[in-house]
C-alpha cells in the first residue's frame, strides 16, 4: 500500500508542477510559445508567442502577386535586410531600410513617404521575421497600408524574377 501511495503523490505532484508552469508560462508577458506555424505554404514560419510580430493578415504569399505590384509600381517596396545583402541583390525599385538601423532612419523614410503610402516589405524569406517587426514599427507609427511579402528574396529568387 506505501508504494500505490508514494506514486499517487508523485502523479499529483507532476500533474500540479505541469499546471503551475503551464499557468505561470500564459502569464508571463514573456513566456515561451507554444505553438507555432511552420508551414512555409502559409507564410513566414513563426513561433506564435503573444508579442509575436508576425501577422498572417498583412503578408502576400503568392510571388505572381508581388511581381505585378513591383511591375506596375503600385506600392513602395522596402528591403529591411542588412545594406551589404541588399547591395548583393534586391527587388527591382526597392529602397534598403535595414530593421537593425529602423531609428537611424526613420526621419528619412518619414520624408520619403506619406503614412498612407502602400508599402511593401520584405526581408531573406519564410524564416526571417524581420520584415514583420519592421511593419509592427510602421502599424505602431499609424502607417495604415503596410503589406509583407512572406516569401522574401529567397523566394523571389527562387522564381528566377529580375533582381537589380
Amino acid at each position: 500500500m506505501p508504494a500505490k501511495k508514494n506514486i499517487l503523490g508523485v502523479v499529483l505532484l507532476l500533474a500540479l508542477s505541469l499546471f503551475l508552469g503551464l499557468g505561470m508560462n500564459y502569464l508571463s508577458p514573456s513566456g515561451i510559445a507554444l505553438v507555432g506555424q511552420w508551414n512555409t505554404e502559409k507564410g513566414v514560419v513563426s513561433a506564435r508567442a503573444r508579442d509575436d510580430a508576425v501577422h498572417g493578415d498583412i503578408e502576400i504569399n503568392n510571388p505572381m502577386e508581388v511581381r505585378r505590384i513591383v511591375t506596375q509600381k503600385e506600392m513602395m517596396i522596402l528591403d529591411v535586410r542588412p545594406a551589404f545583402v541588399y547591395e548583393e541583390g534586391h527587388l527591382p525599385g526597392a529602397y534598403s531600410f535595414p530593421l537593425d538601423e529602423f531609428d537611424d532612419l526613420l526621419d528619412q523614410l518619414l520624408k520619403l513617404v506619406k503614412r498612407d503610402t502602400p508599402i511593401l516589405v520584405y526581408c531573406s524569406g519564410f524564416q526571417c521575421t524581420d520584415s514583420h517587426t519592421f511593419a509592427s514599427r510602421l502599424m505602431d507609427l499609424q502607417f495604415s497600408r503596410v503589406r509583407v511579402f512572406a516569401g522574401g528574396f529567397a523566394q523571389w529568387q527562387e522564381m528566377g524574377f529580375e533582381i537589380e
